[in-house]
């Protein structure tokens, strides 16, 4: 991609680009996001061109930009195009790790002319992480934990090996019961997770309410019932909307993972 000049107008086909896009103080230039933008606060006043999938490719165009910027989960017939109409588009693949979030933060911010703020932004992200990790033990057996999306179709939908939710157990040093299956998300079987007989489950969801339904429908399966974690009641509330995003907020999302899993630690204190 070759860009004239810093793009004055810019749409995000994602949410966690918007943020990334709010956080590098892009708000005047941020003209058009997804129906899902809906953080921060700001976003919700922008055009909408669309969902993730269903994308308006007519109001797309008519916007105008001078940058549509991607994510993978966009379909890739949008994508192609939008490229055959000439609008400059640059697409961005999941990533996994912190490091892949920080890159994902400075190659947006070159493609803004917001290398600056980019910098200090992934400087300011690794400074929090150092101080959360600070209070991580150093000693003791793995949390052995299973991690599930609720609310998103039948089945035990969890996070595989590939997954930067994964990636977030390793580092809090938890065991991740499905971590050994390949791919991002999964449906986990439920003869397996009674042999994995977890500590914790911790449930991915958008409200309390919705958490309160998942716990009821756990202790309602009868063969959950010798489960460590449904034996102690350890169910534990991750909220969706931060935890989803492979975004600067996934550092506060690795903030509250850590007080969930350890929460006898004072987290993120000097």
């Amino acid at each position: 991609m070759r860009l004239a000049s810093c793009p004055g107008r810019i749409i995000s086909l994602a949410p966690n680009l918007t943020e990334i896009l709010f956080a590098l103080g892009l708000n005047q230039e941020l003209i058009g996001v997804t129906r899902y933008c809906d953080y921060p606060e700001d976003a919700r006043k922008k055009e909408v061109v669309g969902g993730l999938v269903d994308l308006n490719l007519e109001k797309i165009r008519s916007l105008e930009p001078d940058l549509v910027l991607g994510f993978r989960g966009n379909p890739k017939r949008v994508v192609d195009r939008l490229y055959r109409d000439r609008l400059p588009v640059y697409v961005f693949d999941a990533g996994r790790t912190f490091d892949d979030l920080f890159n994902l933060i400075l190659r947006i911010g070159q493609l803004t002319c917001r290398q600056e703020q980019a910098v200090g932004l992934v400087s300011d992200l690794r400074s929090q992480i150092q101080s959360i990790e600070k209070s991580l033990p150093r000693a003791g057996p793995a949390k052995r934990v299973f991690l599930t999306l609720f609310g998103q179709g039948s089945g035990l939908w969890t996070c595989g090996r590939d997954s930067y939710l994964s990636h977030l157990l390793e580092r809090a040093r938890a065991e991740n019961a499905s971590g050994r299956l390949k791919g991002t998300w999964l449906v986990y079987n439920r003869e397996k997770l009674i042999r994995d007989n977890p500590e914790m489950i911790l449930i991915v969801c958008r409200s309390q309410q919705d958490f309160d339904r998942a716990r009821t429908w756990f202790k309602s399966q009868p063969a959950f019932g010798k489960i460590q974690a449904l034996a102690r009641g350890s169910f534990f509330f991750l909220p969706e909307d931060q935890f989803s995003r492979f975004s600067p907020r996934l550092v506060q999302a690795y903030r509250q993972l850590i007080q969930t899993l350890y929460p006898e630690l004072r987290v993120g204190e000097k």
